[in-house]
């Protein structure tokens, strides 16, 4: 008889053990769903523009792997990336920021005419299309190049700048971004008489 007792016992003991298994394992079912429902209802991957200056690049052979930002060993596939959301802007002190709206005028209407000066004078052949992306990308990277000029003028992470030379700074600004257009159109021109 106690034998008897001691069988059920363990058959109660294992049934008890089976249950919490089932238990778990269901568990362990409903995380792994709500993974999946997460996973699809997360944003994908998405890159926006990569600048790349391959004018400045003279290039006789072009052999090997490149891999960008994933190292080739890594096996994460594409799908399952989850990027950090980084604003690409500049944050602009108030100052930056005064310099930043005095110039977007100048690279809105006074950039484009000399732009179309330089292109007659010079006979180069562009289109309307990417006059306007170059002045576009000009104006994406405005907020980077003026922090680049003021962080020069800190000292003790201070700006050493008076107001008073705000004006000098904008010159020397404006001097950089027509340098710029004129070395990329000459460069334009040079690509379009060798081919």
């Amino acid at each position: 008889m106690e034998n008897n007792s001691t069988i059920w016992q363990q058959l109660a003991y294992l049934e008890q053990k089976v249950n919490q298994n089932h238990q778990q394992l269901q568990e362990l079912n409903q995380k792994l769903d709500q993974l999946i429902e997460h996973q699809n209802e997360s944003p994908k991957a998405a890159v926006d523009t990569i600048e790349y200056n391959f004018e400045q690049l003279k290039i006789e052979t072009l052999e090997g792997t490149l891999n960008i930002g994933l190292t080739p060993h890594q096996d994460l596939p594409f799908e399952q990336l989850d990027l950090p959301e980084e604003s690409d802007e500049e944050v602009l002190t108030p100052m930056e920021q005064q310099i930043h709206n005095q110039l977007l005028p100048y690279i809105r209407k006074d950039l484009p005419k000399l732009f179309n000066q330089y292109v007659d004078d010079q006979e180069i052949d562009i289109d309307s299309k990417q006059k306007i992306v170059l002045i576009q990308e000009i104006q994406d990277q405005l907020p980077k190049r003026i922090k680049e000029h003021t962080s020069n003028l800190q000292q003790n992470g201070r700006m050493i700048i008076d107001r008073d030379q705000v004006p000098a700074l904008i010159n020397h600004i404006k001097k950089e971004i027509n340098q710029g257009v004129q070395i990329y159109l000459e460069k334009l021109k040079e690509n379009h008489n060798e081919s």
